[in-house]
């Protein structure tokens, strides 16, 4: 009996090795998972691009650089022009837009580029009269915007922002394209030289 109790209270030496290697693997499982969680999450860091919530914008077939709004909450992109005017393109040719496109300076600038398409955009109440419509219509154009020494072709409308303290508004589709997120924190984190400098060089390739 006596023999008996003392198998109870003491381990054979064979069970407190299973017992060591049981616990090694558990804490080795747990070290792997944690560490595959890491570089999981470091790798959708490091693919991503970083915005603050203002950069410089480069738009390639204007030839024109906006501060901008980087803004979440928007959709698609906005630059600062007004008196937009549609000409219907005759056999295959596309509509154009002609309009007058407000320059960093305050001047304008008379531009025409191929329309992409109308978008409805929804009034807010205090901004109309009874007589007006719940909407209007922005003419939309597809244009190369270079942010950072990145270029992506993205949709942009056309809008008078001459009341904003930004000419042009990033919305959710552009960051889409750049594969980018946003930091509320931070402003001009990309090079805003970065885009001159790689139009100077497609110039240079060009003229070889």
């Amino acid at each position: 009996m006596l023999e008996n109790q003392r198998r109870r209270h003491h381990r054979l030496p064979g069970e407190d090795v299973k017992l060591l290697r049981h616990s090694l693997l558990i804490v080795s499982a747990a070290m792997s998972l944690s560490a595959a969680a890491m570089s999981n999450a470091q790798t959708v860091s490091e693919a991503k691009t970083v915005f603050g919530i203002s950069e410089y914008v480069y738009i390639e077939e204007l030839g024109v650089r906006y501060k901008a709004k980087i803004d979440t909450g928007a959709e698609s992109a906005s630059i600062n022009a007004i008196n937009p005017k549609v000409k219907k393109g005759r056999g295959d040719e596309p509509d154009m837009v002609h309009f007058d496109l407000v320059l960093p300076s305050g001047e304008l600038k008379s531009v025409s580029q191929p329309l992409e398409k109308h978008i409805r955009i929804i009034r807010r109440a205090g901004d109309m009269d009874e007589d007006d419509k719940y909407y209007h219509r922005r003419p939309v154009l597809e244009l190369t915007l270079c942010i950072g020494g990145t270029s992506r072709k993205v949709e942009v409308n056309l809008a008078d922002r001459r009341q904003f303290s930004k000419a042009m508004l990033v919305g959710s589709d552009p960051l889409i394209a750049f594969n980018a997120i946003v930091d509320p924190s931070e402003k001009y984190l990309q090079d805003k030289n970065a885009c001159a400098k790689k139009a100077k060089k497609l110039d240079k390739e060009s003229a070889e």
